[in-house]
């Protein structure tokens, strides 16, 4: 896993060394084995820094050229089937130099031109400059597991691995976007190709763009959930076969690489399960990390036993840790710097702290259990929605209205009876109605990017057959994975220079389970039915059927030890900004509803931190 940038002058501008050194040195921490840069030309440069995972040697370091000269490659990812693309290049006369996967992908590309993405099993964000054509191709891979930004300004192209890449160049306007801010509020993220500054964009998941020397965009779209449908045909046993066997393929996939690979361990189901399935295949020692805290706190009592019963039955070397308020407030002033886009869930912050320890223990690899949930309905409050929706189905209005009311459950009623969306996502900071009250400008309520959902909604459910369970996986595939889970994952976790890999999220496994029936994937709404059953025949039933209680962060406790720190950075944002009207604003903060504080603070923060 890496960090890429490159800046190109759309009036042949020549590109400073000391801003080229500034992009690169804010990306160092991605990559810190190695960082290089080439100038295509003065006004064109690429930018690379390494963290090196597949093959260690010189000879892989970017930005590598291809053979002629005519193209170059930055590429931040994994190619997790590179040796089966290879041998096909291999016998279309390609000639290899190292046995990394970025000279593949980068001859893949010359041979296949943009149809080499549906060839590419992995998590990736790559450019490619062409310097006959003077185009560049960015591209994203398909769940967005890792991110890339670009912004088209003022006579520049910059593009990079994360947001500060670009802030660092000083040549692109911090304009706050006020509707990705909306958007934010909704869903902890800003959705689409949208950041919280009007000028930065990114590359949605599945997506890839070419910039032609004009600054001409294209858009393209590769792949999409929501052209999979069910297949009626597939049973039970086939069901539970197939996952087995793609589930396993993922994490053998996700095992290539030339370190070790090691695991973020709960002790739950999915992680001690992908645990096992590592394990399985190795004779060699597996390290596990598990985070904890020092206090205790109301809904969760920690997964430190747990993570230590798993480690035990499986056989892994397990490090734990713990995480106490001392800590919080030391990253609290670069927390905006470190999650880099508005990520509004604070196990951003422990999830820092796992990969600090990972990065201790000499790993530079991690598996995680992300997109289980999402995929095998792990969820309770999926699971009540619905079982409520078999009592009253949903529908779509196509009026594109929304509940006033502020409360979730009398939303949720009043959505269902008006046809409206129920379920605009897994993560939910406020609602409609929340929204249209706090903040000051009225327009922002019909946004495009806030109401996104919405119109998927709509189009959904207008469409043959629509079923609820499916819409939430896909609307989850849209907007929190590959926005909020996976981003806090990649920008927090990689502060340290850990690549996380995410084995249920292989497209191939995501591509079967959509097709799936629900009857089958959602039997008895038990949570993970098919999942657990795969389980019994690897883990034990004690680690499978305990109760789920999610990975979280006293995030209340801590900021009513400093009340006072949160609510003066929010008045100081607002003073700035006024986004927010005062009188909600007040209201907010002295309901103590610590959790929608945090989700205000962490706006506040982020805008600050650009301003000042």
């Amino acid at each position: 896993m890496c960090g890429i940038a490159g800046i190109l002058s759309l009036n042949n501008s020549k590109i400073e060394t000391s801003i080229v050194d500034n992009v690169k040195r804010s990306l160092e921490h991605r990559g810190p084995d190695h960082s290089s840069h080439k100038y295509i030309s003065s006004s064109i440069c690429l930018i690379h820094t390494r963290l090196s995972i597949i093959d260690l040697n010189d000879r892989s370091n970017q930005p590598l050229q291809s053979d002629d000269g005519r193209f170059t490659i930055v590429f931040n990812g994994e190619i997790f089937n590179y040796k089966e693309i290879r041998k096909d290049l291999e016998q279309k006369d390609f000639q290899f130099y190292t046995s990394g996967d970025t000279e593949v992908l980068l001859k893949g590309f010359i041979a296949y031109g943009e149809d080499v993405l549906k060839k590419l099993r992995g998590q990736f964000a790559f450019c490619i400059y062409d310097e006959l054509t003077q185009e560049l191709f960015i591209a994203r891979d398909r769940v967005g597991i890792k991110p890339i930004y670009y912004s088209i300004y003022d006579d520049w192209i910059v593009f990079g691995s994360e947001i500060k890449a670009i802030e660092s160049s000083k040549l692109i306007r911090f304009e706050p976007d006020e509707e990705a801010y909306s958007a934010y509020l909704r869903h902890l993220c800003t959705p689409s190709n949208r950041t919280g500054n009007k000028n930065i964009n990114k590359i949605e998941p599945g997506e890839y763009i070419k910039i032609n020397k004009d600054g001409k965009l294209e858009k393209s779209k590769y792949w999409d959930p929501f052209s999979f449908s069910e297949n009626n045909d597939i049973d039970k046993a086939e069901a539970l076969n197939e996952i087995e066997k793609l589930l396993i393929e993922s994490v053998e996939y996700r095992k290539v690489s030339d370190v070790d690979v090691g695991l973020f361990l709960s002790g739950g189901l999915d992680s001690s399960l992908l645990g096992k399935f590592m394990k399985q295949s190795s004779n060699s020692t597996l390290k596990a990390f598990n985070i904890d805290f020092d206090e205790s706190f109301e809904g969760y009592k920690g997964e430190a036993a747990e993570a230590k019963f798993a480690s035990e039955e499986i056989e892994l070397e397990l490090s734990q840790q713990k995480v106490n308020f001392k800590d919080f407030q030391n990253i609290l002033d670069n927390y905006a710097y470190f999650q880099d886009d508005l990520v509004g869930d604070e196990v951003g912050i422990p999830l820092y702290f796992l990969g600090k320890a990972t990065k201790s223990s000499n790993i530079k690899v991690v598996q995680v259990g992300e997109g289980a949930d999402e995929l095998f309905y792990g969820y309770e409050h999926w699971n009540r929605l619905l079982k409520l929706s078999k009592l009253m189905k949903p529908y779509a209005s196509k009026n594109m209205k929304f509940s006033s009311f502020q409360n979730h459950r009398l939303n949720l009623f009043s959505n269902l009876i008006s046809g409206n969306t129920v379920f605009a996502g897994g993560a939910l900071g406020f609602n409609l109605g929340e929204i249209s009250n706090l903040v000051t400008n009225n327009e922002l309520i019909n946004s495009e990017v806030l109401r996104l959902a919405d119109r998927h909604w709509i189009e959904y459910f207008s469409s043959n057959n629509p079923k609820l369970s499916k819409w939430m996986t896909l609307i989850d595939l849209k907007i929190r994975l590959p926005e909020l889970l996976l981003m806090r994952m990649d920008k927090l976790v990689m502060q340290s220079g850990i690549e996380a890999r995410v084995p249920f999220l292989d497209h191939k496994l995501i591509e079967f389970i959509l097709t799936v029936p629900e009857n089958i994937i959602l039997e008895n709404f038990s949570g993970k039915p098919l999942l657990k059953n795969i389980a019994e025949k690897f883990i034990s039933k004690e680690i499978i059927y305990r109760k789920k209680q999610g990975f979280r962060a006293p995030i209340s406790n801590w900021i009513l030890k400093d009340f006072r720190l949160f609510t003066d950075k929010i008045y100081d944002f607002n003073a700035t900004f006024e986004f927010f009207n005062k009188k909600e604003l007040d209201n907010l903060l002295k309901n103590n509803d610590i959790q929608k504080i945090w989700y205000v603070y962490n706006l506040s923060n982020w805008h600050m931190s650009r301003i000042s």
